[in-house]
C-alpha cells in the first residue's frame, strides 16, 4: 500500500549518477527495513554507468520501487523530481552511496516521530563510513537543550550555540504536504544547495523536533563526492548563501535571539570564505576578497563557539592575518 496514514516515501538525495559501485549497498539498506511499509524512488540522473540498468533491475523485483531516467540535471533537479512523484505523507533523501545503519533504522524513527506528534520534520544523526578501515565516527551529538526543546525558535539558537547547524538534506524525515504546501524545493545549480533549502525549513515550520538516533551512514572516501576545494563559482555560490539567509532573517517575524543567531550563522560562513578565498587563482582571489570585506559587518554575532575565537583575531588583527590563519586552518583539514 503506498498510501499509508503515515508512510515514508524515500527520495534518493543525491541523484543516482555514477555510482554503481555503491548502489546495491544503499538500496538494500532500504528495502531490507523493517519498516515494510514505504516507496522507493530511484533517479536515474542520466548515468552514464550501469546505475540505471541496477535500477531497473531493483524495481523488476520489488513493486515498492519506481525508477525515474532522466537527463542529467544535477543533484537539486533530481532531488525535486524525485519530491514531486513520491506520495507518502513522509519523505527521506538519501544520498545513492550512502546506507542505512541497520534494518530497524525506520521503525524507530517512525516510532520517535509519533510519539512527538508527528512534526513537520525531525533532524536525526549520522555517521561517517571510512571503508578503507571499516570505521564508524559518529557526527556531534545533540544535546539535551535540543533533543528536549519543543519550541523552534529555542532549538534554532541552541544548534547555533552548540556549533552543530545540521543543514544536510539525508539527515532529516520530512512531512511531503508542508514541503509541497510551502513550495520548499531545492534551488537548481548552485553548490552547498542545502543551506538555503534548510533554513527555509526552519523559517516555515510550524513544529520541529531532533533526536540523537545515529541511524544513517555517510560514505566517505568516495571518489565522485564533492570535495572541499574552491573555485570561483563555488565562491560565489556561498556568498549568494549568506545573502539568501540575509533575506529569510529581514522578512521573517523571528524574535531577537533567533535573528542573532542566524546571524551568527552566517558570520560562521563569512569566517570559512575568509579563508577559502584564498585558494582561488591569485587575480580572482583579489575581486573576490574585496566583495567578503563588505560582510565584515557579521562578526559582532558570536553565538557560534567557532565564530567567537575567529573575532578575538579578527579584532586585533584585522582582515588579513584573520584570513590566513583561516586559511591556514582549511589547508590542514583538506
Amino acid at each position: 500500500d503506498r498510501s499509508p496514514s503515515r508512510g515514508l516515501g524515500d527520495v534518493y538525495k543525491r541523484q543516482v549518477y555514477n555510482v554503481e559501485p555503491y548502489l546495491r549497498c544503499c538500496v538494500d539498506s532500504v528495502i531490507s527495513q523493517t519498516y515494510q511499509n514505504i516507496e522507493v524512488i530511484l533517479v536515474d540522473d542520466g548515468s552514464p554507468d550501469n546505475s540505471g540498468k541496477i535500477c531497473d533491475e531493483y524495481a523488476s523485483k520489488d513493486k515498492r520501487i519506481s525508477v525515474i531516467h532522466k537527463a542529467n540535471g544535477g543533484l537539486s533537479d533530481a532531488r525535486n523530481v524525485g519530491l514531486a512523484m513520491a506520495k507518502g505523507d513522509y519523505v527521506m533523501f538519501v544520498d545513492s552511496d550512502d546506507f542505512w545503519r541497520d534494518s530497524t533504522c525506520m521503525e524507530r524513527l517512525v516510532a520517535k516521530l509519533e510519539s512527538f506528534d508527528c512534526p513537520d520534520f525531525m533532524g536525526f544523526n549520522i555517521c561517517y563510513y571510512y571503508p578503507s578501515s571499516d570505521r564508524y565516527v559518529p557526527w556531534v551529538a545533540y544535546g539535551n537543550s535540543i533533543v528536549n526543546e519543543t519550541d523552534k525558535e529555542k532549538i534554532i539558537c541552541e544548534l547555533v550555540k552548540s556549533g552543530t547547524f545540521p543543514m544536510s538534506a539525508c539527515c532529516k524525515l520530512l512531512r511531503r504536504k508542508f514541503l509541497i504546501d510551502n513550495s520548499i524545493l531545492f534551488i537548481e545549480g548552485i553548490y552547498s544547495e542545502d543551506i538555503p533549502w534548510f533554513v527555509e525549513l526552519l523559517e516555515k515550520a510550524a513544529s520541529v523536533r531532533f533526536v540523537n538516533d545515529y541511524v544513517y551512514c555517510y560514505r566517505k572516501e568516495v571518489s565522485s563526492s564533492i570535495t572541499r576545494t574552491m573555485n570561483p563559482k563555488k565562491f560565489s555560490d556561498a556568498l549568494d548563501n549568506i545573502n539568501r539567509v540575509l533575506d529569510v532573517v529581514r522578512r521573517a517575524s523571528f524574535g531577537e535571539e533567533v535573528r542573532h543567531a542566524f546571524l551568527s550563522f552566517c558570520a560562521y560562513n563569512f569566517c570559512i570564505l575568509m579563508g577559502s578565498f584564498r585558494l582561488l587563482d591569485p587575480v580572482v582571489a583579489k575581486e573576490k576578497e574585496s566583495e567578503l570585506r563588505k560582510y565584515g559587518w557579521l562578526m559582532a554575532y558570536t553565538m557560534n563557539p567557532k565564530v567567537r575565537k575567529v573575532r578575538w583575531l579578527y579584532r586585533f588583527m584585522g582582515f588579513d592575518l584573520t584570513s590566513y590563519a583561516c586559511y591556514r586552518y582549511i589547508r590542514r583539514i583538506l
